[in-house]
């Protein structure tokens, strides 16, 4: 749900691939609409975003995904909250040209958004590889599950060790570790503590 923390976690994990802590160092490219993810005043990033990051600052998220990805070279791309065709539409566009997608969306749970029009063909081998799926049900920080994507041969998608794509569903709340293609995802429900 709104409101618990889901864009101060993506920043997290933004700031934590910018830097290399618990993974390669990636060059991470933001598209802030709202200038939430790193609050730029003149346009100088007020929060902690990484060392390997460039922001597009209070632009459409569709127009600035393609923006950054032909003019910043990015190996990771941050967007919060897609959710329109245009979204969907440069992400596809982003994922063709090599690039990775560190995202996050409102739904109900996994289900939901795997059956949403816009998002369709967005799982698996040619999308979203890791889903986390957050909630406050416990208290701020309740991961209801974390899981690899499977292809439409029923197998795990296999991705490059050192880049990812990740659909961050409501809240997340945990270390950078599972970005790692070796770590398993935890199978029950677990409260992160802030």
């Amino acid at each position: 749900p709104p409101g618990c923390g889901k864009t101060t976690i993506l920043r997290d994990i933004i700031r934590h691939i910018s830097y290399g802590i618990g993974c390669v160092p990636l060059k991470v490219a933001i598209v802030d609409e709202r200038s939430e993810i790193a609050s730029s005043h003149v346009g100088i990033p007020q929060n902690d975003i990484g060392i390997r990051t460039d922001v597009l600052d209070m632009g459409l998220k569709s127009e600035g995904m393609i923006m950054l990805v032909r003019s910043m070279s990015p190996q990771v791309v941050a967007v919060d909250e897609i959710g329109s065709m245009e979204d969907v539409m440069a992400i596809k566009q982003i994922i063709n040209c090599g690039c990775h997608i560190l995202a996050s969306i409102h739904g109900y749970g996994i289900a939901d958004c795997m059956n949403r029009r816009e998002l369709a063909g967005m799982f698996g081998a040619n999308g979203f590889k890791r889903i986390v799926v957050l909630s406050d049900k416990n208290g701020a920080g309740t991961i209801e599950e974390m899981r690899a994507v499977k292809n439409y041969a029923g197998n795990i998608c296999k991705d490059n060790p050192r880049l990812f794509n990740i659909l961050q569903v409501s809240f997340l709340k945990e270390k950078a570790d599972f970005l790692k293609k070796d770590i398993p995802f935890p199978t029950k429900e677990k409260k992160i503590k802030f």
